[in-house]
């Protein structure tokens, strides 16, 4: 419930932002803004290498064997490894954009996107590793309270002083608040953990090649994740104009805070299964699963029905041609509750270390998205775009009972109510 709370404070802050952004910018500005966005979220777990879920793998283990050293171990490694990996692919990126000219287009926007992705690789690592501590506003506030709160405050001030907001100057804004939060944030966590493991030495190679064995698998995963739930958006602006895509994540931000239900649940889920599993208890690890798949369900379905009858509300925020909006919320909204029947399967996979069957899962559920979103967007447009994404989540959740029955032999569907015990 703390989760959630920070993160509905963080959905009503977002879509402000996302407003004061479509009210200050010209409609290709926001539409070029949201483009930008989008690339980052897609891409920065990728720049993570796999460490922000590897870390609720491990980290809770650690802690509760009392193996303080290795905790220290692993957070020092991933951190250098993040640091090192989202560097070199960061310049990698602005050597590709010097290539085709960042003037316009897209060079400024490769180059946007290569400049902001070792902030962000860092925020996804520091994310997780705060989860796995079950530090749920140290995970959840800098991130989603004060970063949106940074950038509209210096847009804002921006456009009281006669700047007009135009992308590389909101780009930079963006960066600029992604750094800052980061370095905070690792300020802290390298305090507190600190306290926690005194002891330091450099891990061995078989303690290193472990890691990195568990963690890149793990790239590919949670990348492929951000990459599903951001493919209807990537293929929108690259098939319809900057408009049309300001327009459908418009309609995707009025649904945010049932999306960041699911989040909530994943802060709690991973350790609470991680720990589960420490406890060699597999009864105990079954009645986890399916209390998490109630909870993530009864909350997005009432979270959903919230935000469509608030919806023709919700877009007049961001102007009158945003109206057009609302049949895609109707159907993201549809997939957004099917998707939730599959609770925190995904986290579970990763928890029990069956990073092949979830990139699997991952692969089949891109493809779906991917293929549909190109036959259906010329079609129906933007519309077209929200069928692929809700047909895709259909499709995650089914093969995620799926997989879990088979390989694991757990129970993820669960539709009865929770029943909300201090246990």
């Amino acid at each position: 419930m703390l989760a959630l709370g920070i993160r509905v404070a963080s959905a009503g802050l977002v879509f402000g932002l996302q407003v004061l952004l479509a009210r200050l910018m010209p409609a290709d500005g926001y539409g070029g803004f949201v483009t930008l966005w989008t690339w980052m979220l897609a891409l920065g777990s990728f720049a993570a290498l796999g460490f922000a879920e590897s870390s609720v793998r491990f980290l809770p283990r650690y802690r509760l064997r009392g193996r303080e050293l290795a905790l220290g171990q692993f957070w020092r490694f991933g951190l250098m490894t993040v640091s090192a990996g989202s560097a070199m692919l960061a310049l990698v990126a602005i050597i590709v954009a010097m290539a085709i000219g960042t003037e316009s287009g897209p060079g400024l926007m490769v180059l946007l996107v290569a400049l902001g992705l070792p902030f962000l690789a860092m925020e996804y690592y520091l994310e997780g590793v705060a989860r796995s501590f079950g530090w749920f506003r140290l995970a959840a506030i800098p991130v989603y309270i004060l970063r949106p709160v940074l950038i509209g405050s210096i847009c804002l001030g921006l456009a009281a002083a006669g700047v007009e907001l135009s992308l590389p100057l909101v780009g930079a804004v963006l960066i600029g608040s992604m750094a800052a939060v980061a370095g905070g944030l690792a300020l802290i966590m390298v305090r507190r953990i600190g306290a926690m493991a005194r002891r330091r030495a450099a891990p061995g190679r078989k303690q290193a090649r472990l890691w990195l064995r568990a963690s890149l698998p793990l790239l590919i995963l949670s990348g492929l994740d951000d990459l599903v739930g951001y493919a209807d958006v990537l293929v929108l602006s690259v098939l319809a104009d900057a408009e049309a895509v300001g327009i459908y994540f418009a309609a995707a931000r009025c649904l945010a805070l049932a999306g960041f239900v699911a989040y909530a649940m994943t802060l709690v889920a991973g350790p609470r299964f991680a720990l589960d599993r420490a406890g060699q208890s597999r009864a105990v690890l079954q009645d986890s699963i399916l209390e998490s798949t109630r909870l993530t369900f009864w909350a997005t379905l009432m979270a959903v029905a919230a935000a469509l009858v608030a919806g023709p509300l919700l877009l007049g925020a961001f102007g009158p041609e945003f109206a057009a909006g609302q049949p895609v919320m109707w159907i993201l909204g549809a997939g957004m509750v099917l998707r939730a029947l599959g609770g925190q399967a995904g986290e579970a996979l990763i928890v029990l270390g069956r990073q092949r069957e979830g990139l699997l899962v991952g692969l089949g559920v891109l493809a779906v998205t991917a293929t549909l979103a190109l036959v259906l967007v010329p079609l129906w447009g933007m519309t077209g775009a929200a069928l692929a994404s809700a047909v895709a989540m259909a499709g995650r959740t089914v093969a995620l009972i799926v997989v879990m029955q088979r390989v694991e032999g757990l129970k993820v569907w669960s539709v009865g109510l929770p029943r909300l015990s201090a246990s």
